[in-house]
């Protein structure tokens, strides 16, 4: 009796069939075309980003996109290019991860130790013109200011991060580039719906 009820479940369970099969391959096909247009949509956009902050310097970024991870990969002429790079493709909506492997096409000049030198000191520079721009954000917009995260290479400025009002997003960048130091400021902000 028992053999004949597990018959019955076996024969009760219907085996996919040729329509089904071909159906269910159909639709694996559909989701992957999707996520395909949907990394091929992103790098676009990151492609877009990436042009309009670092204009010439972009064409020699390479971009690959896999799910919402970003690769940038590619020779640019300067360590100001270089990061804003990473913080460009990171504000792009979708994007979750950003991996940089962008190198920095080096000029040779000088000694390896006074190249090392001029780093350190650039490095130092660039930590105190943060520090002046997170002082005079706060100062000047308060709170709200905390939601601003500010990078600064070679007196290149980029502010990320999510703001409630686009006054909000007007004042730091105006903030930004109102600091002693500042050369160019990319304002990054989005503003929270």
């Amino acid at each position: 009796m028992t053999h004949l009820l597990v018959l019955l479940a076996l024969a009760a369970t219907p085996t996919p069939g040729p329509l089904q099969r071909a159906g269910q391959a159909l639709d694996q096909a559909a989701a992957q075309v999707g996520k395909t247009l949907e990394s091929a949509l992103l790098e676009v956009k990151v492609r877009v980003a990436l042009l309009e902050h670092l204009k010439q310097d972009a064409l020699r970024v390479g971009v690959k996109v896999s799910a919402s991870t970003v690769l940038l990969e590619g020779v640019v002429r300067t360590r100001a290019s270089q990061s804003l790079a990473e913080e460009v493709a990171r504000s792009v909506p979708g994007v979750e991860r950003v991996v940089n492997r962008l190198r920095v096409e080096e000029v040779p000049s000088g000694s390896p130790v006074a190249r090392a030198m001029g780093r350190v000191e650039q490095e130092v520079a660039d930590a105190l013109l943060e520090a002046k721009i997170k002082a005079h954000l706060l100062e000047v917009m308060g709170l709200a200011a905390f939601q601003v995260e500010v990078e600064a290479t070679d007196g290149v400025v980029s502010l990320s991060g999510r703001v409630q009002e686009s006054e909000q997003r007007r004042l730091a960048e105006k903030t930004a580039q109102a600091v002693p130091g500042v050369v160019e400021v990319h304002n990054l902000l989005r503003v929270a719906k």
